[in-house]
């Protein structure tokens, strides 16, 4: 993780995203009321907060494990007359201390992962209150399996097994008791504002890289070289989702 976080520190994503696509999913929500607890959940340096921040003038909790990328987070929401908002915390999304019931929105790009998309829509549900919502990007083929190649497919069959449709993540959205409010994929432009910096900085750091470090940028611009030929084949998809009240036991 040295390697990873060398490459990865002082870029402003930690993931595909957009400004303009984080907007057009809080008006999706078509929230009736403004929100009075948010999680932005694997926020990383925090780009996506300072939006929500700016849209929705309301506290943040900003949750992320690496202590780096918060430190950012805290300093750019200063610089931004935005750090009465936005309060980072060290702490791990998957097992946080925070009252069931008590949130009104949670909002998690690029990160579910780590948990499962399914696991993750399970575990935060008690966290939201009876209006809650709950927006997350995700991974997701747009092809049947009969038309992704070779290649492509072994690839993510390694690096993200879980990887699965739109219809199978609606599916799960809504066992995990959860109703489908919208979903739209990220627009290209998204892969280009975190593939673009990230390959510049592995540019820039690959002649003085040692062993460790040259590892991963090679496995980086492998993503990306795949990204490049077969992006038509995956997206990252916005899933905007509401939950509903628990069932009433009998």
């Amino acid at each position: 993780m040295r390697a990873f976080f060398r490459l990865h520190d002082g870029l402003a994503r930690e993931a595909p995203g957009d400004d303009a696509a984080t907007r057009e999913a809080l008006r999706r929500l078509r929230l009736p009321w403004s929100p009075h607890s948010v999680l932005d959940l694997g926020c990383g340096p925090g780009r996506a907060t300072l939006v929500l921040a700016r849209e929705l003038l309301c506290p943040i909790l900003a949750v992320d494990l690496h202590a780096p990328f918060l430190d950012r987070l805290a300093r750019d929401a200063a610089a931004a007359g935005l750090d009465g908002l936005v309060t980072p915390r060290c702490a791990d999304f998957g097992a946080l201390a925070v009252a069931p019931r008590s949130v009104d929105l949670i909002w998690s790009e690029g990160a579910i992962y780590h948990l499962g998309f399914a696991a993750g829509l399970r575990i935060w549900s008690p966290l939201l209150s009876a209006r809650g919502r709950l927006a997350v990007t995700e991974l997701t083929w747009r092809v049947p399996p009969d038309e992704r190649p070779a290649e492509i497919a072994e690839y993510w069959r390694a690096a993200y097994p879980a990887m699965t449709s739109v219809e199978d993540n609606l599916t799960a959205a809504r066992a995990a008791n959860y109703r489908v409010v919208d979903h739209f994929p990220l627009p290209r432009r998204a892969w280009s504002n975190y593939y673009d910096p990230l390959i510049a900085r592995a540019d820039a750091l690959a002649p003085t890289a040692d062993p460790e470090l040259a590892a991963v940028i090679s496995e980086t611009r492998l993503e990306a070289d795949m990204h490049r030929r077969y992006g038509h084949t995956y997206d990252y998809v916005f899933y905007l989702l509401r939950a509903l009240r628990p069932p009433t036991p009998a």
